[in-house]
């Protein structure tokens, strides 16, 4: 199947989809996001990730076909950005205007897709929201 429409003209968005999320994390989160429905793949757009309060690095992430653990051995690391007190809020951009097709494997039923979080030191606040679609 083929890349979703573009997002412009007529304001419509390739990325339909937002998910958002926050809380606090100390040095090793996974954040799971959902499974990846059967037959289908994440075609994922932006995150905005911001961290107010220390130095956290959000990784997006995938399960390879069968696994459905959050577990380096199990996912495979699609795109990363750091977010620090100074930087404010990150955009990492997976899809570039088109020139860049980030998707997740193949789903079925089993796989999720994840943001996992990684930091050191004490407890941190953090925020995050992803645009994706279905495809």
């Amino acid at each position: 199947m083929g890349k979703p429409g573009g997002s412009g003209g007529g304001g419509k968005s390739t990325f339909d989809t937002t998910i958002s999320g926050d809380g606090s994390v100390n040095s090793d989160y996974w954040h799971s996001l959902g499974v990846i429905p059967t037959g289908q793949k994440i075609y994922f757009g932006t995150l905005q990730a911001t961290s107010p309060d220390k130095s956290i690095t959000f990784e997006v992430r995938t399960n390879l076909a069968g696994q459905s653990v959050g577990t380096d051995g199990a996912t495979l690391l699609l795109a990363a950005v750091s977010a620090t007190v100074r930087s404010g809020t990150k955009i990492l951009d997976m899809y570039k205007n088109g020139r860049l097709h980030t998707v997740s494997v193949i789903g079925t039923g089993t796989e999720k897709f994840w943001i996992r979080l990684k930091s050191k030191g004490s407890s941190g606040a953090y925020l995050f929201n992803l645009n994706h679609t279905l495809e």
